[in-house]
Formats: C-alpha cells, sequence, structure tokens
C-alpha cells in the first residue's frame, strides 16, 4: 500500500483546528530551525523549507484555508481534536503482475488508445507489443542503430526516438516495415520526445534550442529559442498540437508544434526541469524539478495551481491517468508517486523497485497503472477507488 503523505497541518505541527496565531509561530519557529541559511550542509533543507512555505501560505489565508480544508474533507465541526483530518478515499493500487522479459532497463512505453495494446522499449532498442491484458509479449521489434528513450503507438504501428550525444534517431514502425533516420544537431541533444500523431519528434539540446524534426525524414520543420540554459525536458500534449520544453533556466515554454511560435511560458519551477506531462484535455501541465517537487500549471494562464513533495530523489517521469484527476510519477528513489491533483493532494508512494523508475503510464481505460526502470522489470497494478 502506499505510504501516506503528510498534509500542510503535520508540516507545520499543528491541529486543523488551530488559530491563525497558532500557524504564524509554528511556521516563525520551524523556519529558524530549518532554514537553509541556517543548515548548508542538509541536502534536504531547501526542500523541507519550500514546504513550509507552501504549508504557511496556504494556512495563513483564510480564503485559501477553507479551499484547502474542503479538498481534505474536513469542516470546522469535524475537525479531529486529536490533530489529524479525514482523509478522502485513498488510491488503491494492487500489484497484479511482475515481468521480466526485457533484457535491458526499460526507459519507455506507450499505449495505443483503441484497444489498450502497450509497447515497451529497452536499451536494447527491443521494443515489446504486449497483448491486451498485458500478460504476455504478442510481438518484438528490435531496432538497429541508436536508443530508444520516446514512444508514440499509433494505429498501423509505432513512433520511436532517442539520442546518443550528438546523434538523433528515429524509427517509424507500420505494416509496410521500418523507416529508419538519423539527425545531427550541432549541440548535444539530451531530451527526445515522440509526437502521438507520429508527424514529428521533438529534441533539446545543450544549447539551449529545442527542435521539432519531421518524422518521416528527420528534417528540421522549427528551431525553438527562446531558453537561457540547456533544454532537459520535452513533451507533447496528447493531440500534438502543443509542445513544452523544460529547461535548466528553470522555466517551462508552450510551443504552437505546427507553426514553431511561443505560446506562453511558465516559471515559478526553481530548478532544472526533469520531466514534464499534459493532462488529456491540454488544460494542464505537470513539472518535475531537480529539487524533487512537482508543479501542476494552468496551460491557458501560467497559474501555479499546486505543488506536490514526496519523493527523495529526483523525478524520471510523469504520466497522467485517462481521466486527468490522478497523476503518477516515477523517481530514481524506485517509488511510483501518486497525486490527486484536483485536491492538491498526494495519495503515496508505491516501493516499485531498489533501483530507479524511468517510466510510468496508464491503461486507456484507466483500471492499470504500469512502470519500469533500471531494474529490467515491467510491474503491472490494478488500481481501485474513486474516479478510476
Amino acid at each position: 500500500m502506499p505510504n501516506g503523505l503528510r498534509t500542510h497541518y503535520e508540516v507545520l505541527g499543528v491541529p486543523p483546528s488551530a488559530s491563525g496565531e497558532d500557524i504564524r509561530q509554528a511556521y516563525r519557529g520551524l523556519a529558524r530551525e530549518y532554514h537553509p541559511d541556517l543548515n548548508p550542509e542538509d541536502p534536504k533543507a531547501h526542500e523541507r523549507m519550500a514546504q513550509l512555505n507552501e504549508a504557511f501560505e496556504t494556512l495563513s489565508d483564510p480564503l485559501k484555508r477553507t479551499q484547502y480544508d474542503g479538498t481534505l474533507g474536513l469542516t470546522r465541526e469535524d475537525a479531529d481534536p486529536s490533530g489529524f483530518v479525514k482523509r478522502p478515499s485513498v488510491v488503491q493500487a494492487r500489484l497484479v503482475q511482475r515481468h521480466r522479459v526485457h533484457r535491458t532497463p526499460i526507459y519507455a512505453m506507450a499505449f495505443r488508445s483503441v484497444g489498450g495494446q502497450m509497447l515497451t522499449s529497452g536499451f536494447d532498442n527491443e521494443v515489446l507489443q504486449w497483448d491486451r491484458d498485458l500478460a504476455k509479449v504478442e510481438k518484438r521489434y528490435p531496432l538497429e542503430g541508436g536508443a530508444v528513450s520516446s514512444l508514440a503507438a499509433l494505429s498501423d504501428g509505432f513512433l520511436a526516438a532517442g539520442s546518443t550525444e550528438q546523434t538523433v534517431s528515429a524509427w517509424r514502425q507500420s505494416e509496410a516495415g521500418t523507416q529508419f533516420w538519423r539527425h545531427h544537431p550541432p549541440e548535444w541533444s539530451v531530451a527526445v520526445a515522440a509526437c502521438p500523431d507520429g508527424s514529428c519528434v521533438a529534441l533539446g539540446t545543450v544549447g539551449k534550442e529545442a527542435r521539432i524534426l519531421d518524422a518521416r525524414t528527420g528534417r528540421d520543420r522549427f528551431l525553438l529559442r527562446g531558453h537561457k540554459d540547456s533544454v532537459t525536458a520535452v513533451a507533447f500534449s496528447g493531440d500534438g498540437r502543443t509542445l513544452a520544453t523544460g529547461s535548466a533556466d528553470a522555466t517551462v515554454r508552450l510551443w504552437n508544434a505546427r507553426t514553431g511560435t511561443q505560446v506562453r511560458g511558465i516559471e515559478r519551477i526553481r530548478s532544472t526541469v526533469t520531466a514534464i506531462a499534459f493532462h488529456p484535455d491540454g488544460s494542464r501541465v505537470a513539472v518535475a524539478a531537480v529539487d524533487r517537487s512537482i508543479r501542476v500549471f494552468d496551460t491557458r494562464t501560467s497559474g501555479l495551481l499546486t505543488t506536490f513533495f514526496g519523493h527523495e530523489r529526483p523525478i524520471e517521469t510523469l504520466a497522467f491517468h485517462p481521466r486527468g484527476w490522478l497523476l503518477a510519477s516515477g523517481s530514481r528513489d524506485g517509488t511510483v508517486g501518486l497525486w490527486n491533483i484536483d485536491r492538491g493532494l498526494g495519495h503515496g508512494r508505491i516501493e516499485a523497485s531498489h533501483q530507479a523508475v524511468m517510466t510510468v503510464g496508464f491503461h486507456p481505460e484507466g483500471r492499470f497503472m504500469v512502470a519500469g526502470g533500471l531494474d529490467k522489470i515491467l510491474r503491472v497494478w490494478r488500481l481501485g477507488g474513486a474516479n478510476t
């Protein structure tokens, strides 16, 4: 079962019935004790201070506090005198399958929207196609050259893409066979994403640039400039119309993938971006960063909607549930985090592996969650609880 995550009240060490003055005093005392300037040798000082700041910002504002209490299912009448809050029903995740079929670490997965077939890829560039029950491999596609780190499942095959230093490779698999190309950007590529409709591939480089390439030819479509440091993460929206680029400059930029023009900029991230995922309807985008935070933003306004902490090491992958209310995160700490973005609550972390989780995803029907990583094992959980 997932481990519970702390509420804002628990972060500050006060009961839900605490007065505004109680909250202020608790924050001042903890801030003096845990401020990074006073704990320069503590690697968790910045994360702890960020949690304190977020808790205080919410609970010191009467309106925000009322809204937050509502997300916890808490009212003034039903506050627990012992200092705990009544939590909403949590997501239930039961491990139902463990597959040891990949010979190398697993870096990518994708699902076909129709039929729910899953595709997974390992470091050895072999793409596996699974049956609809996620129980056995139906077909294997060994790919020559490059290194796959991103997959898009198409109705007639798949698009795979990856990069090694100054070479970006892509494979378009269909009934007609496999098309393969290589692209050599002037700077090292550190992030690659295959467009969901199979039309293009995006890449981010250490040269502060991102590029959108034609998936069939490998030729440049658009050169995207605007970041002030390396582009460390790229992700397409579900309809393929918007590209998000994250950077070591602690910002995310949204681009029109059809025209190459910047639509919007997102700040308030504070550290290098490590992973990005779009909400199924494109209205929100989740951003993971080196400080082990996950922030969810409104794509229309760039406004920050909620922030989550809970992982002990950097986050490598993010994925939204098909219904959009649940977010999964995979981390180098070997856990999978589950986050309710509508309520702004963490449902906990699943201890998945003793090694890094590199890719996570949901079955299109929302019944299963799958994760893979450096231990070469593909794990499948059956989900239960509200909204699943």
